[in-house]
């Protein structure tokens, strides 16, 4: 997996090495610019035909690299014009000497021109640019932008060319991964380590494309730093991807029991139990109850379907627990809650079976995770359970007002795994992992085409079924929410992002299977 830091441990390298080993500070920024123009130039952004580049500078060290980074496109035969919003006085000392060396090459290249601006009118100067980098605040900002600052973001975000922010988009705090007004980079060059508020919530939406630069210390520096956030790589996939002996059968292949669906919402047992096969499980069984015999026989001939109540029953009850017990019992892996409905007699039975038993792998999802909101969790075991909310249903399960748990997704997400043990998946734009150690494992697999109805039941067919074929509960989860992005991926190369739908996605999963068997 890929380390990812906080702010603090990044300043505590940057520190050890300029304080303790007496690396020269202006260095680091010359290694650092030099190490924006290389990426810039190999992600095809600088090309043969001179182009115009605005920068624009704040006052700490983000615009210092800026000034370095403006001398040397200048120096490779570019047009560069800097805007500082700022006096010279105000300059950090190797912001300062940075914005000297750049005035000092003024009169010798004609392609480079220097401005104070005060006003947002100034700022016109950039529309003949191709490209404008934001040096302005960096990884230093943490509250919100506010005053001439905020309106240089929001007009500069309306400019049509490509954008590139340096170390951190302005505006984003690179801990929380949050903010209202936020460069829209089309590149980020993150300078010494990767931040972990680069890759996810509004940072995954705003930074673009993510490249680690460099001040030229190596990682060695870093290895005294501990993170507890990650990015799953394709190779950590390799060693999850349960094995098929030739000797398995269908009961060692994993036994999955789905309590799904209902009579308004039918297709949700489908999408799950289609997904649960298609991951590999030997034998699925789907609970429904029996007013949907008609409906779903012919929907999804491998899976046995076990009924519950009479001809007249539309949803789970307390009353159903008893007929599917010994399913319970039987399975390795349980999912809970695709489209169960909320009604309170359901709700009792989530709770009975929660309660009932503490020791089984269970996925609990959508509608069930209602029985468990307003901190009701706290009242059961769940070291064993896997919890997949979006953010609306994470809030109210957790009785937290939805617009805090956005400003600090990790801050909750890590909090309530301490305090329950169990598993949580976090599901959005960018899914994130909570371990029961503590730990945010971020996926780096899907994209925006999942935004659609059943996505999420599909993830939950998944995750049963591989929670039922690997033994631990972690590696499954990870395999689970990885694959699910990677089939959406997949799919959106071959009809866009606007044309596939949550039957197709789990219809991948066989091909996307393969692919990384004959890739790893």
């Amino acid at each position: 997996m890929i380390p990812l830091f906080t702010n603090e441990q990044v300043r505590a390298v940057d520190s050890f090495a300029s304080e303790q080993l007496n690396f020269p500070s202006l260095l680091l920024m010359e290694n650092a610019a030099s190490s924006l123009l290389k990426i810039i130039s190999e992600k095809g952004f600088l090309n043969s035909v001179p182009t115009t580049v605005g920068i624009l500078c704040g006052k700490g060290n983000n615009g210092g690299d800026g000034f370095a980074l403006a001398r040397k496109i200048a120096f490779a035969g570019h047009k560069v014009i800097v805007l500082h919003l700022s006096d010279a006085n105000d300059f950090s000392p190797d912001t300062k000497k940075n914005f000297e060396l750049l005035l000092s090459s003024v009169p010798l290249y004609k392609n480079i021109s220097v401005k104070k601006i005060t006003k947002v009118q100034d700022l016109k100067i950039l529309h003949s640019c191709d490209i404008i980098v934001d040096a302005l605040l960096g990884s230093g900002a943490t509250g919100e932008l506010q005053g001439f600052l905020k309106d240089v973001i929001e007009k500069v975000n309306l400019f049509h060319c490509k954008r590139i922010a340096i170390d951190v988009p302005t505006g984003l705090n690179a801990d929380t991964g949050s903010g209202e007004t936020i460069f829209k980079s089309d590149l980020t060059i993150t300078l010494g380590e990767l931040k972990r508020g680069l890759f996810f919530g509004d940072g995954y939406a705003a930074s673009g494309v993510v490249e680690k630069g460099s001040i030229g210390l190596g990682d060695k520096f870093f290895a005294g730093q501990i993170a507890e956030d990650f990015l799953i790589e394709r190779k950590d996939v390799k060693s999850f991807i349960p094995l098929k002996e030739k000797n398995l059968h269908k009961y060692t292949a994993g036994k999955v029991f789905l309590i799904a669906g209902s009579k308004e919402y039918g297709g949700a047992a489908v999408l799950t139990s289609s997904a649960a096969f298609k991951s590999g499980a030997g034998a699925v069984i789907l609970a429904i109850p029996n007013s949907l015999q008609k409906i779903l026989l012919q929907k999804r001939p491998e899976v046995v379907n076990k009924f519950y109540g009479d001809r007249n029953t539309e949803y789970l009850s307390a009353a159903s627990y008893s007929s599917l017990k010994e399913k319970i019992l039987w399975a390795n892996a349980l999912a809970l809650g695709p489209g169960i409905g909320r009604h309170d007699e359901t709700m009792e039975f989530v709770r009975l079976l929660l309660k009932k038993h503490p020791d089984k792998k269970i996925n609990i999802d959508a509608d069930a995770l209602y029985a468990l909101s307003k901190k009701e969790y706290k009242n059961f075991q769940l070291k064993n359970a896997v919890l997949t909310p979006h953010l609306g249903e994470f809030a109210v399960l957790i009785d937290v007002e939805r617009g805090l748990v956005e400003k600090d997704l990790l801050f909750y997400g890590k909090e309530f795994v301490k305090e329950t043990k169990s598993i949580l998946v976090l599901k959005g734009p960018r899914t994130i992992i909570f371990t029961a150690e503590g730990k945010a494992v971020i996926n780096p697999t899907g994209n925006e085409g999942l935004a659609k109805f059943g996505s999420g039941d599909v993830l939950t067919g998944m995750i049963a079924s591989l929670l039922a074929q690997i033994k631990n509960v972690q590696r499954a989860v990870l395999s689970a929410v990885y694959f699910h992005g990677l089939a959406a991926d997949q799919l959106k190369k071959e009809k866009s992002a606007y044309g596939f739908t949550a039957s197709e996605v789990a219809n991948q999963i066989p091909f996307t299977l393969k692919e990384l068997n004959n890739a790893l």
